[in-house]
């Protein structure tokens, strides 16, 4: 089912919870995301990743409601959102080169008739990486950088060309000059793309434009 949203508001959440094992993982919370660059804040770990994932519609949640762009139920928002850099979920084979995973993830979203060369996802690289270095075509996924494979996870998302991109905690970016990088790169791409990511710390006077969603004004109740 899908319903009208406010232009203005690209993801809405009311009263959300999601219960795991031994209780709640969060509840309560309320937040509205409009377009543009916006960061959550809470700390990293599995409570974090599910508010991001319920928020992208891979997680049903127990409590409260989503609205993505006028999409409700988990499947129409997976359909309005792509995600990136989320632990077991798009993880990279470490021994494939890096013009193997941009073509295969575009023969994944190519009609089935259509040819993929190995050259495929170069320019969404470079849209995603800027002035940060690109790795070569056969770098293999070993080799990069934190940050080099974050933004590549960021590129492979956005090739499924879905309005908002949820993206996982930034500190898998573990040196603070690759964090700023993350959070300049992402700034770039929310001019395009609506933009979530999770973090543990602000990001800080030097970083874009953005919104800073603290978990402890968001919620309800604890």
């Amino acid at each position: 089912m899908e319903q009208d949203t406010p232009e203005d508001v690209v993801i809405r959440a009311r009263d959300l919870g999601v219960d795991g094992e031994h209780g709640p993982l969060f509840q309560g919370i309320d937040l509205d995301i409009g377009s543009g660059f916006h960061a959550i804040q809470m700390p990293a770990g599995r409570d974090q990743d599910a508010l991001l994932l319920t928020l992208a519609g891979r997680l049903r949640p127990s409590h409260g409601t989503v609205d993505a762009l006028g999409a409700t139920s988990p499947s129409a928002i997976r359909r309005k959102c792509a995600i990136a850099a989320f632990e077991d979920i798009d993880d990279l084979d470490e021994t494939v080169t890096v013009e193997t995973v941009l073509a295969e993830q575009r023969r994944w979203l190519a009609p089935w008739y259509s040819m993929v060369p190995l050259s495929a996802g170069r320019l969404e690289l470079d849209q995603v990486f800027g002035d940060v270095e690109r790795p070569s075509p056969k770098t293999r996924i070993v080799e990069l950088t934190d940050l080099q494979l974050f933004l590549l996870r960021i590129t492979l998302a956005l090739l499924g060309d879905r309005p908002i991109l949820v993206v996982g905690d930034l500190e898998q970016v573990r040196d603070n000059p690759g964090r700023f990088e993350a959070a300049q790169r992402l700034g770039a791409v929310a001019t395009r793309y609506t933009v979530v990511v999770g973090v543990t710390n602000p990001l800080g006077g030097t970083a874009p434009e953005h919104t800073l969603h603290d978990r402890r004004a968001l919620t309800r109740k604890d």
